[in-house]
């Protein structure tokens, strides 16, 4: 039994994430995470000078010198999740913060499933074409002159529906709905089916955006319950999604 539950990594959803992973009761929890942003959220000090020995970069740099060494493209990703997130009185990362405290609270194994964060967005980056890289720098400019107002009505446009949402990206970011999307789907869908026929009750945690795509990928034979973000970001679907998780088990 796998139980998908699609998130935003930038709302205020955190808690209701926690409760229902814990109501899952799962022996595994698969979170849309490399193994360097799970230290990172997790604070593992250790783990994380390692991760930057690694890497090549000093790991008691303080946190502004090390994003000089990161790419431009995953600084200014960082940043807008950053704005984002408080915008919306959360931090970035907050519901793979509670997924991962929730598994902890139930002693589910933890798995990283996603590729390394850095590398896919340099790659996505590497493969642009000049036309596309320009439309996502402007994407950029005008998120930041309309945080609030692009933010709203790009959640509503999403939720109306998702997928065509996706499609519609891929209309004008042919080469990051590839990157950023279906090629982590591919692989997310893999080490998520691996984690499922090691254990009979599993939780994965990964962007709304990849729900569909995952759900075409995973074994047909997988019983699979499915959360959406829009569930979470309501405040009545999400007293009802409770009061399910509660009474099922």
């Amino acid at each position: 039994m796998l139980t998908l539950i699609g998130t935003g990594h930038v709302f205020k959803i955190g808690e209701t994430v926690s409760f229902l992973v814990r109501q899952a009761w799962p022996d595994a929890v698969c979170v849309e995470l490399d193994d360097f942003r799970l230290h990172i959220l997790t604070g593992d000090k250790e783990a994380i000078r390692k991760d930057l020995e690694a890497r090549g970069i000093d790991p008691d740099a303080s946190r502004e010198e090390r994003m000089k060494n990161a790419s431009p493209v995953f600084r200014q990703s960082a940043k807008y999740q950053e704005k984002v997130s408080e915008k919306n009185r959360s931090q970035a990362g907050a519901d793979m913060v509670a997924a991962i405290g929730a598994a902890k609270s139930v002693d589910a194994k933890i798995y990283c499933i996603d590729f390394d964060a850095q590398q896919s967005l340099q790659k996505m980056w590497d493969q642009m074409s000049r036309r596309e890289r320009l439309r996502y720098r402007m994407s950029g400019h005008l998120d930041n002159l309309f945080k609030k107002r692009r933010v709203d009505k790009t959640q509503k446009d999403y939720t109306k529906d998702q997928e065509a949402y996706v499609e519609n990206m891929r209309k004008r970011y042919p080469t990051l709905v590839k990157v950023l999307i279906d090629e982590r789907n591919e692989h997310m869908s893999k080490e998520i089916s691996k984690v499922c026929s090691q254990y009979e009750r599993v939780v994965a945690v990964v962007g709304d955006a990849h729900v569909d795509g995952l759900l075409k990928l995973l074994p047909p034979d997988l019983k699979v319950r499915t959360v959406r973000l829009w569930e979470l970001m309501d405040s009545e679907q999400a007293m009802k999604l409770k009061s399910e998780f509660w009474e099922s088990d």
